[in-house]
């Protein structure tokens, strides 16, 4: 049974992409959750086809990131759509790569995309129940908001120029522009209540 599974795994280890998409549906559903929990735990390759993997995705724009968020599994294949985001690779291309790298880069897109939207998260302005009430949690406008945001902070006459810049640098813009808001917010507070003393 062991030396099954040290052949399986081997086996795996040698199949590219293309020829797993052909074989796993032949598989009995055992071998396939076998196989799926092996890929799992598939590490970003340091080299895909001679170009370096990035070690992380802080480099990539943030039309990239809008790219990834909008990925359709239901419409697209996933793997081809991230290496074409983050490599520029066509689908024969990651079609012939070994199964492993793949769901290597994968499992660090995912990752990364994960801490990235947390990232995001954490930045959020809290709002106060005045606002709330006025419908303040009505305004999100996703990516153009964001986009629209940063091109008039900026000076950017055209939109479409903020998708080539580093998703890292909008992300601490806006983290310092809402830390600002809410330090006026407290300071603002202070004032009212040093002025509801002095009546």
């Amino acid at each position: 049974m062991k030396k099954n599974r040290r052949r399986n795994k081997t086996k795996a280890k040698l199949t590219t992409y293309g020829e797993f998409l052909i074989l796993l549906p032949l598989c009995h559903k055992e071998h396939q959750t076998e196989l799926l929990e092996q890929l799992k735990s598939a590490k970003r390759p340091a080299f895909i086809l001679g170009k370096e993997v990035p070690a992380t995705l802080n480099t990539i724009t943030y039309g990239q990131l809008d790219d990834f968020s909008r990925i359709n599994q239901e419409k697209e294949d996933p793997a081809v759509k991230v290496f074409s985001i983050l490599m520029g690779l066509s689908q024969e291309e990651v079609y012939k790569l070994n199964v492993f790298d793949v769901f290597g880069v994968i499992n660090f897109v995912r990752s990364e995309l994960d801490r990235i939207n947390k990232l995001f998260a954490s930045i959020k302005v809290a709002h106060s129940p005045e606002e709330i009430a006025a419908g303040v949690e009505n305004l999100n406008f996703g990516t153009f908001g964001v986009i629209d945001w940063y091109a008039k902070r900026m000076g950017i006459t055209n939109q479409d120029d903020v998708y080539s810049v580093a998703w890292i640098r909008i992300y601490t813009c806006m983290k310092n522009d809402n830390e600002k808001a809410e330090y006026e917010q407290r300071l603002n507070k202070q004032y009212v209540e040093k002025a509801k003393r002095k009546r």
